[in-house]
């Protein structure tokens, strides 16, 4: 388990960020004192322990458990400031802005609002007046704002706001400059409508899609985090303030319409309080993908948002001022981020040399590498991070003609890039977009200003960078201060002034950090957002995935009795085990990768993962190999009835023979019976009455014959007793089916040919189920092998990889190792390193798994325990559990 905090301590104003890697469980006593002295080299264990205002107990809290997840702020020796747990009486919403996104708490009393940073909320706005206004929370729950003398005046739903203090309606809309503001009361913060395309109001939206009747219950417990919100505006208390003046509303944009494009304060409390409508965004979703640059500037008209759509432009270009691009990149970043869940959303940052400016996107779970990249966190900021993001990209697959990507790339690129980067840029501007990859390019020009037309601003940009000439659309900042936005479309004519949205860096980690510890429910995706795991670890023992870090027969035995179905667990994920149902299928499982990737080793722990689930009367293994002996660590396992290899010819034509000769039989014995795939063969489904035909030829081994008794004689089908399943595991397919001349096995490749297509194609309907290695060879598909459900290894580091089931889903997986031995405790002990977000694109250390040299292999455990759980006698000596 790795976690990612930051720390404070005594002379550390910015904090140090680290990565704690231990054992689940491990309390925050075994680290404290080297979270110390990563702090303070030399220091002292620190007395006390704080995340936010909250003391910790280092003996009872415990690494990766709420509050210590990915993202929390750990501060040493004094408690940093939250929100607080008593009531708000209202907040005040910078909904829209250069300073957007702000969440400032009103707590009674008189608070300014300016320019200047003694005002009680500051806002980065040039057009607002060092003191602009100032709004007075009374007793009585009354709000009501005055202008101070302003420059550019103070409006409230369109109508100007003097001196005299004037009633802030509900909802109604503040504007200072280029700035909007709301103010809501705690009585005034009902659920928000449903995004577009989404349930409507008062119904739960279905986290697969669709309404799911009244508003679940919030999850029972929620991840504490450093909420970081703006000063506290307690204000000054007045002694007779003027009576206020009621404002006469005006027509505005629909709410419809302006939630389903949420302001940025409300994806800030959407991300903290791991609201409803995170992540609801998929890829069929109306407005997927979608970016608001900013409002329409009408103060007479609520706020109309301006929208871009990439899958309609492909690629979107910013340009302006370096300070108000980034903060308009921040706040289009975060949108996606808040909206789209990380199956349907990939982020990836090229950045060369800015490093700092945009590591908080490493705290997002979007930058987490799920398709096997080579990489910590999908980052590029130096020219070899960059170079290996963009191999990764364009080695993405279309979907398929007529198809629309089930998930997403959005790539930043920003800073100086070689020439053949930027060439490799402008390709993927064009093409990306098929593919699902769209760029954010960020190019540094003044604003567009009568002194500098939009044509010849668009000119610098588009010259300066080819991949930004390629985009479909560019948001160009524009004005004196470049406070407006202006959508400049294909055909190259610009849209009417907006004000542009931006956040700043402070706001930007405070998000990210709130969603880092969050992961999907479910694999695949299908769910909300809950606190979660870390990263694909490097190196994943299968025992320990299966919770058998101590298997015994006793504890094989409680597994096979509640076995159900054939569930195959391929290793671990970024939320948890990977499983496949295999006996659910209808297609077979193809384990695709070259050498060294692990493929052999992963079909031994299939083959381990199955022995676990369901004991030798309900499992038969047959093992092929199609060169080397890669399996002979699996034949051990009491369901394997027969291993073979394409070195004996001979053995290779019975073992088809018999192949064939059981399809038959079963077919014989199931006639007229309905399978069904969710109860199994292990699950009382017996052979049709009549004739019962001959027993298996690849009848189990008993407890006994393992021992090394005489086997028993083949099994005999009785009518009442249920048919096992069977799973045939073939090893290098391709020297199988198409061995060399000279190969030993070639004679009877085609027998074995044919037996495989009748597993194939006969086996979903008779309890047969068929897992290869290999993939077909080349140009050739003689298994019909092109609808397969897919565990595609990438091999850094060995067993990394991505499960793909047919109907598109995809899982990033660690597959599970089971010819190695027993993990020597030491490589366990908890470990607290800094963390440098400029190397975090790099390829992860590789470290061997050290193991006890003289103790047994994992599948040996296996087997032995495995041998003796079916053993008879072991079995009726059993103490019933």
């Amino acid at each position: 388990m790795q976690i990612r905090v930051t720390v404070l301590g005594p002379g550390v104003a910015d904090g140090v960020d680290v990565t704690v890697t231990a054992p689940a469980g491990t309390p925050l006593s075994a680290v404290v004192g080297s979270l110390a002295s990563v702090v303070t080299p030399g220091g002292s264990t620190p007395g006390a322990v704080y995340c936010e205002d909250r003391r910790l107990d280092p003996a009872l809290s415990q690494l990766g458990q709420p509050p210590l997840v990915d993202g929390a702020v750990l501060s040493l020796h004094r408690p940093l400031e939250g929100p607080g747990a008593e009531p708000v009486p209202a907040r005040l919403l910078v909904a829209s802005g250069p300073d957007a996104g702000g969440v400032h708490l009103l707590r009674g009393g008189t608070a300014t609002i300016g320019r200047s940073a003694d005002t009680d909320i500051p806002l980065d706005d040039p057009d607002v007046s060092r003191l602009h206004c100032a709004l007075t929370l009374s007793p009585d729950g009354t709000i009501t704002v005055a202008d101070l003398g302003s420059t550019n005046g103070t409006w409230l739903d369109g109508r100007p706001v003097r001196e005299h203090p004037v009633a802030l309606p509900s909802g109604g809309i503040l504007r200072l400059g280029e700035s909007a503001l709301r103010v809501l009361t705690a009585a005034e913060r009902p659920a928000a409508p449903a995004l577009g395309g989404q349930p409507a109001p008062g119904a739960a939206p279905d986290r697969r899609g669709g309404a799911s009747g009244p508003p679940p219950e919030p999850p029972p417990t929620r991840v504490q985090r450093r909420v970081g919100w703006g000063r506290r505006a307690s204000g000054r208390p007045e002694e007779a303030p003027p009576e206020p003046v009621a404002a006469e509303r005006v027509p505005r944009v629909a709410p419809a319409e302006e939630s389903r494009w949420p302001d940025l304060a409300a994806l800030l409390l959407l991300a903290v309080e791991s609201g409803p409508r995170l992540w609801e965004r998929r890829a069929g979703s109306r407005d997927a993908y979608g970016i608001r640059l900013g409002t329409a500037q009408s103060p007479a008209d609520g706020l109309p948002p301006v929208t871009v759509s990439l899958p309609a432009v492909g690629s979107l270009g910013l340009a302006g001022p370096r300070e108000r691009i980034a903060g308009l990149a921040r706040a289009v970043l975060a949108q996606l981020a808040a909206l789209h869940p990380p199956s349907a959303l990939e982020l990836v940052v090229l950045a060369p040399g800015r490093a700092a400016e945009w590591s908080w996107l490493g705290w997002l779970p979007h930058t987490r590498p799920a398709r096997g990249q080579d990489c910590r966190l999908l980052l590029g900021f130096d020219e070899e991070q960059v170079a290996a993001r963009l191999r990764e990209l364009t080695e993405i697959e279309a979907p398929g003609e007529g198809r629309s990507p089930a998930r997403r790339s959005v790539v930043l690129v920003d800073g100086g890039l070689s020439p053949a980067a930027a060439q490799r840029l402008a390709r993927l501007a064009v093409e990306g977009p098929a593919t699902g990859v769209h760029l954010l390019c960020l190019a540094e020009t003044p604003p567009a200003t009568p002194s500098s037309p939009v044509a010849e601003t668009l000119g610098a940009a588009r010259s300066a960078s080819p991949a930004f000439a390629a985009c479909g659309s560019v948001g160009l900042l524009s004005g004196a201060m470049a406070t407006a936005v202006r959508l400049v479309g294909p055909d190259g004519r610009p849209g009417p002034a907006a004000s542009a949205d931006a956040v700043s860096p402070a706001w930007v980690e405070r998000f990210a950090r709130a969603l880092a510890p969050l992961r999907e429910e479910g694999v695949g995706g299908a769910g909300g957002a809950q606190p979660g795991t870390a990263p694909l670890p490097e190196s994943c023992r299968l025992l320990d995935v299966l919770e058998l870090s101590r298997v015994t027969p006793a504890s094989l035995r409680r597994r096979w009795a509640g076995g159900t179905g054939l569930p195959l667990v391929l290793g671990a994920g970024e939320r948890g085990p990977v499983s496949f149902g295999l006996g659910g299928s209808r297609v077979p499982l193809l384990v695709e990768g070259g050498p060294r990737s692990g493929r052999t080793e992963t079909l031994n722990a299939l083959a381990a993962s199955l022995a676990a689930t369901l004991g030798p009367r309900e499992l038969s293994l047959l093992l092929v190999e199609g060169e080397g002996e890669g399996l002979a660590a699996s034949a051990e396992l009491p369901q394997v009835a027969s291993h073979v290899g394409a070195t004996d010819p001979v053995r290779i034509r019975a073992f088809a023979q018999a192949l064939r000769g059981e399809l038959k039989r079963r077919a014989l014995l199931l006639g007229g019976t309905s399978f069904d795939p969710r109860r199994g063969f292990g699950e009382g489904l017996t052979p049709a009455a009549g004739e019962l035909g001959e027993g298996r030829v690849v009848a189990p081994r008993s407890g006994g014959e393992a021992a090394g008794q005489e086997p028993e004689p083949p099994m005999r089908a009785r009518g009442s007793a249920p048919l096992p399943w069977l799973v045939v595991l073939v090893d290098d397919l391709p020297a199988l089916v198409s061995p060399p001349l000279g190969a030993p096995g070639r004679q009877a490749a085609g027998s074995m040919m044919r037996a495989l297509d009748a597993v194939r194609r006969e086996g979903p309907a008779l309890g047969v189920r068929l897992v290869l290695a290999g993939g077909p060879p080349a140009g050739e598909d003689p298994l019909r092998l092109a609808v397969a459900a897919r565990l595609v290894l990438t091999g850094a580091p060995p067993g990394r990889g991505e499960l793909r089931t047919v109907d598109g889903g995809r899982a990033p997986t660690q597959a599970g190792r089971i010819t190695g031995r027993i993990p020597r405790t030491a490589t366990l002990r908890p470990t607290v390193t800094r963390l440098d977000w400029a190397r975090l694109g790099d390829p992860p250390a590789r470290r061997p798994v050290r193991e006890l040299g003289n103790g047994p292999t994992d599948i040996a455990l296996l087997a032995s325990a495995a041998a003796r759980a079916a053993s008879p006698k072991e079995s009726a000596s059993a103490t019933p559990v």
